[in-house]
């Protein structure tokens, strides 16, 4: 047996990848993973990396659709057993495919909303698969009622021993460390968190990751002569625990002004979490329901005033409590997570 798995994106922006195939390496399965080198960082003249030239990430209608043309080639080539595709965008490039050739031996993997769902009803590519497998139980709000769902987190995670040591160093901090590692995109809420702040002398903000945004945010921090704030580029994965471990506190906010934003779950609320960093996230939205659920961070709903809430937060934070709520909430993650890997199990034939 074979599988595909097909990636619409640089692996580095996908840690949720490893879940799949963590399962399929402890099944002996073969597997091939194809994937779009967006930022062209991955190893050149491979078989199974699509590049395109640009310098961006941001793609539009015929880059996908040239993406999906290779896809298909290799997928027609290689004659695979069972394929993994990830994302609503690859679901409607490759339905004909999907529905036509493998109904039934196809996992369809969304992690995020996106508007190409008003072009085709995406019901038919659900009912199709063996699973459809959601990042996010709010999701269910704008995806078709199925029983082919399940829950897969954001994170790798197996055991709740694989926790970090929460530190409470922060507390005692004269200046603290605000991080946001990722995928930088957001303008307009960044541009208004770095407002917030940047007359704050208790507080660094540190913008770790490439994304559209980072050339504008950087040009508005030199304009304006911010000297709180700084933007290191991109990182490797191996430098990501790194990051986590040398910041105090996660940003994680998003406005909650589409579907998109009010629904998802972050990567960094698990990394935060699996750190024992707190986040700070927007109100009004499934990420702020959970980490108030948790007690995983600080939930705003606004920018106002935000040195004192932060200040406030400190003064209020019950480690004890942080810990074991910490616990609690990846005791349901891993549960989950057993859940999909059993049913990941199931569609490879074990």
């Amino acid at each position: 047996m074979k599988i595909a798995l097909v990636c619409p994106s640089n692996m580095l922006f996908m840690p949720y990848v490893g879940n799949y195939t963590k399962v399929l390496d402890d099944s002996g399965i073969d597997y091939d993973v194809i994937n779009w080198d967006r930022n062209g960082t991955e190893e050149p003249d491979h078989p199974l990396k699509f590049r395109d030239n640009k310098a961006d990430l941001q793609r539009g209608y015929i880059d996908y659709f040239k993406y999906r043309n290779f896809v298909l080639r290799i997928l027609k080539k290689n004659n695979y057993d069972k394929i993994i595709v990830f994302s609503i965008q690859l679901a409607y490039f490759l339905k004909r495919y999907l529905l036509k050739y493998k109904k039934g031996d196809y996992i369809l993997d969304i992690r995020d909303y996106n508007r190409i769902l008003k072009a085709f009803d995406i019901r038919k590519v659900v009912e199709g698969s063996a699973y459809t497998v959601i990042s996010s139980p709010g999701f269910r709000k704008w995806l078709p009622d199925s029983g082919n769902y399940l829950v897969s987190h954001n994170t790798t995670i197996d055991s709740i021993d694989e926790l970090k040591e929460c530190q409470t160093a922060f507390l005692q901090k004269d200046k603290v460390k605000i991080a946001f590692i990722g995928a930088l995109s957001d303008y307009k809420v960044n541009i208004d968190f770095i407002d917030s702040l940047k007359d704050c002398g208790k507080v660094d903000l540190v913008f770790h990751g490439e994304g559209l945004a980072n050339k504008d945010i950087e040009e508005y921090i030199v304009r304006n002569g911010v000297s709180n704030v700084e933007l290191t580029g991109r990182y490797t994965k191996e430098q990501e625990n790194a990051l986590y471990h040398d910041s105090d506190l996660i940003h994680a906010l998003r406005y909650s002004e589409n579907i998109n934003c009010r629904t998802l779950l972050p990567n960094r609320l698990y990394n935060a979490a699996l750190h024992g960093k707190p986040v700070i996230v927007a109100e009004d939205s499934y990420l702020a329901d959970l980490t108030r659920q948790y007690g995983l961070g600080l939930v705003v709903d606004s920018f106002s005033d935000f040195e004192r809430k932060i200040s406030r937060y400190f003064a209020e934070f019950n480690f004890e409590d942080y810990k074991a709520k910490r616990k609690d909430f990846f005791q349901k993650v891993v549960e989950d997570n057993l859940v999909f890997r059993d049913s990941v199990n199931k569609f490879l034939g074990f």
